[in-house]
């Protein structure tokens, strides 16, 4: 089987003004970004930087986002070189997140007499 190849997925999530735009004049430093690329990763989303790389070019490019004060991280990419959300099996796996059925909040209907509609007369 080949080498494992990675990609380097950016997400823009800073707490402070002051840090983000630091850290975002860091990355068009270092990475000689215009403005529409920094607007694109500025967007709150991750964002798949580089994609492709092994290992060791992949921890180069963590190592240097990580410097600028930013947040990513490295994901291995399948096979058939499709992006993989690494969140989705760990999220929305039940539509109702209650773990028991609760009868007791359903209540019968109030009215004391029929209404108006014509399905509620007999």
């Amino acid at each position: 089987m080949g080498e494992r190849i990675y990609e380097v997925v950016y997400i823009d999530n800073f707490d402070n003004a002051d840090d983000a735009s630091q850290a975002r004049s860091k990355l068009k430093a270092c990475f000689h970004l215009n403005d529409s690329q920094l607007q694109l990763l500025s967007s709150g989303v991750p964002v798949v930087v580089k994609k492709n790389l092994p290992l060791v070019d992949a921890e180069r490019f963590e190592v240097a986002i990580k410097q600028a004060g930013a947040t990513c991280w490295l994901q291995e990419m399948s096979p058939d070189e499709v992006h993989y959300e690494r969140r989705q099996n760990s999220r929305r796996i039940l539509l109702d997140r209650r773990s028991t059925f609760r009868g007791s909040s359903i209540l019968p209907d109030r009215r004391s007499n029929t209404g108006r509609r014509r399905q509620d007369r007999p």
